[in-house]
């Protein structure tokens, strides 16, 4: 005769005891991945912005801008051409993401694809989380956009 094949009630409550002390171990910082993951999206989506205002000033010789919908830049923004208003790209708002401006208002390229406005770093973070590293959409006075990754996770400037 074979012995019954299978687990005993005590290892399956013992499995059961190892993985939630597992989980509660992983979680926190399984937050703080997700929220670093979350900036990815905005910050990507700005810079394409960026980029084509850039192309489409040169393009079609004439001043593109990129506004925000509403006063925060998370609420989402519009690349538009400046004389006309023709509307090129419009973006939706972000829920969960905050995104701070160096220079208020818009961002404005001449027709030569240089800017027309000042030096602009944009800050794209999770507000409440200082684990969450920070994205950063520089556009330089040349009018190239770059983004860089918040090493130091102080959420206070791009370092």
């Amino acid at each position: 005769m074979r012995g019954a094949a299978g687990f005993t009630l005590m290892e399956a409550m013992m499995v059961v005891a190892i993985l939630a002390v597992l989980a509660t171990i992983a979680t926190p910082s399984m937050r703080a991945f997700m929220d670093s993951q979350i900036v990815k999206t905005p910050a990507s989506d700005l810079y394409s912005s960026l980029v084509l205002a850039r192309s489409e000033a040169i393009k079609r010789n004439a001043a593109i801008e990129v506004v925000p919908s509403a006063t925060d830049w998370a609420q989402g923004w519009r690349v538009r051409v400046q004389s006309g208003g023709t509307v090129l790209r419009a973006q939706d708002s972000y829920p969960r993401i905050t995104i701070n401006a160096s220079a208020a208002g818009t961002v404005t390229y001449g027709s030569n694809g240089r800017l027309s406005t000042s030096a602009t770093t944009f800050r794209v973070m999770v507000p409440g989380n200082p684990d969450a590293r920070m994205r950063c959409v520089l556009v330089d006075v040349t009018g190239r956009p770059s983004v860089r990754v918040d090493r130091n996770v102080d959420q206070a400037a791009c370092d």
